[in-house]
């Protein structure tokens, strides 16, 4: 018969093992499924990065292309009948100038165009104008070609005016410069009569550009693009598309494409002997991006924190059927704590703390999750101080700015009528600064003239939304004295200007700031578009001024 000693050591030993390979279960799985948990995250969140980054190039696109249709109309509108039939040609040349301006100011536009209809160049002569920039010296004007009758040939043209909304085409090849290209077109009309398009033409590797600046946090992770309409793939880093001949296209693995077509964002397959894990969102123009990362990666980071958390407990068992009936109560305690602790992360919670300090196994194991955990907190907490922030000038940045920009509309969307406006400050002459002075210089120009903004306007929050152009919604005290504040950070612009002894410590700042108003504003990008509009007038009327 076992002495109640013996049986005490026995169950105190199985009570302390098995609690120890619970422990170690747990601990895995839930190591395992966070590590699952946070390389979706990771490959979502670069995945948003990525969406961002790119919507805010095609948003650059389409505000260029849509301030042009709008001046153009505006100067449509207000000619005479007298006038549009018998001097369409000085409208023509005014709007060169107006695009010229704003072409020059996209990345990556290929062509820009002005086409009017065939009623149009029947009645007067004009066909409009194309310019085209393929050896990147500059825009130099082509000949402009006939409408073809074909309407799929020249979609360009005819879908813009047949739905009579801007709109983006998928990637196709230029007939007549056989090049690949991305096309936003917008219709325009003079007193609601269909006049012509204006469009502009993105190169395909400027995509690429966009594509690779991309941080995906692993190794094997990068991005690329597909269509819409059947996962194909547009644009791949490591595959030359179209270097390749049609059939000889890699296809679409079937598992993302029934993923794809059915909504699922995370879509794990396998591609030429890999499996990987992915995440894909769409852009809003006929495309998505996906950004996908090898399974062996992921995998790699928990596994060897599994084996470590093996490890240390089999060294724990070994110890502890010595010294089980010495420590055996002490040990109840840590093992509670940390299968508490465990079960608090599997659920997200980050901020658990440990309190045991004991100087043995089951404290390295403690102190080892500690680290674990203090680390995960810091890893997530970095990731959203890099996504939000800008490194420069310390304020948020575009992605903060486009989810602010959301919650403001759901808001309206809700029925609210929120009292705000939204303030655009772009920094004149800074590329003049940086190629100058050099671009250290330029940060100088920068961190200064937000440093003004944010002093002036000190109740809002402010936004770095473009290299030299920032951004604020503006409510509540900042709001009532809008006006009051712009003339102030005006006032003190040219003040510091007056005193500044180099260029670069000067600060010259246009600004545009419009009030949303919730009879005419449908949406708060059109107060968005209002704001720049009114910014680049400002920053016209200071350049005539200036020249003066």
């Amino acid at each position: 018969m076992r002495s109640i000693r013996a049986k005490t050591i026995i169950l105190n030993v199985f009570a302390v093992v098995f609690s120890i390979i619970v422990t170690t279960v747990i601990s895995a799985i839930t190591i395992a499924n966070l590590g699952h948990r946070s390389a979706s995250e990771n490959i979502s969140l670069a995945c948003e990065t990525g969406k961002n980054n790119l919507n805010y190039y095609f948003k650059s696109v389409e505000q260029s292309t849509k301030i042009v249709s709008y001046l153009v109309s505006g100067d449509l509108d207000s000619m005479s009948d007298e006038e549009f039939n018998n001097n369409l040609s000085a409208h023509v040349d005014r709007s060169r100038f107006l695009f010229e301006e704003a072409a020059e100011n996209t990345n990556g536009a290929l062509t820009y165009y002005y086409r009017f209809d065939l009623s149009v160049t029947d009645a007067t002569g004009e066909k409009g104008f194309w310019y085209t920039n393929l050896d990147g010296k500059g825009f130099v004007e082509h000949e402009v070609t006939d409408l073809s009758d074909d309407k799929w040939e020249c979609i360009w043209f005819y879908q813009p005016k047949e739905t009579g909304k801007s709109m983006w085409l998928s990637p196709y090849i230029t007939d007549n410069l056989d090049k690949y290209v991305v096309s936003y077109n917008v219709p325009v009309y003079r007193n609601d009569s269909f006049v012509g398009v204006v469009g502009i033409e993105i190169d395909y590797l400027t995509l690429g550009e966009q594509i690779n600046k991309l941080k995906t946090y692993y190794d094997s992770g990068f991005a690329y693009i597909i269509r819409n309409d059947d996962a194909s793939i547009i644009y791949h880093p490591t595959i030359d598309i179209l270097g390749m001949d049609e059939k000889d296209r890699p296809e679409t693995p079937k598992e993302f494409y029934e993923g794809f077509k059915a909504g699922e964002h995370h879509i794990e397959y396998t591609f030429q002997g890999v499996k990987k894990h992915s995440y894909w969102l769409d852009l809003g123009n006929e495309m998505s991006i996906v950004v996908c990362v090898q399974e062996a990666e992921i995998s790699k980071s928990w596994q060897s924190l599994v084996t470590r958390i093996v490890i240390v407990s089999a060294g724990l068992i070994a110890l502890t059927t010595i010294i089980a009936f010495i420590y055996g109560y002490r040990i109840t305690k840590p093992l509670k704590e940390l299968t508490l602790a465990a079960e608090e992360i599997d659920r997200g919670n980050y901020k658990v703390e440990l309190s045991y300090k004991g100087n043995n196994e089951i404290g390295v194991l403690t102190n080892t999750v500690s680290k674990l955990i203090k680390n995960l907190d810091e890893y997530i907490t970095d990731l959203n101080s890099l996504a939000y922030a800008d490194a420069l000038t310390e304020v948020r940045n575009k992605s903060a700015f486009d989810l602010y920009m959301e919650e403001m509309q759901k808001r309206i969307d809700n029925g609210e009528k929120p009292e705000f406006a939204i303030a655009i400050f772009d920094c004149d002459n800074l590329k003049d600064v940086n190629d100058e002075y050099g671009h250290d210089k330029g940060d100088v120009y920068l961190r200064n003239s937000c440093h003004l903004m944010c002093r002036v306007f000190s109740k809002s929050v402010f936004y770095r939304i473009g290299g030299d152009e920032f951004a604020a919604i503006l409510q509540y005290e900042d709001f009532v004295n809008r006006e009051l504040l712009k003339k102030h950070f005006l006032e003190k612009s040219a003040e510091v200007c007056q005193f500044a002894k180099k260029p670069w410590e000067q600060i010259r700042v246009s600004v545009g700031i419009a009030t949303y108003d919730p009879d005419v504003d449908k949406s708060v990008e059109d107060v968005m578009v209002h704001a720049d509009h009114l910014m680049y007038t400002n920053k016209r009327e200071r350049k005539k001024h200036r020249n003066k």
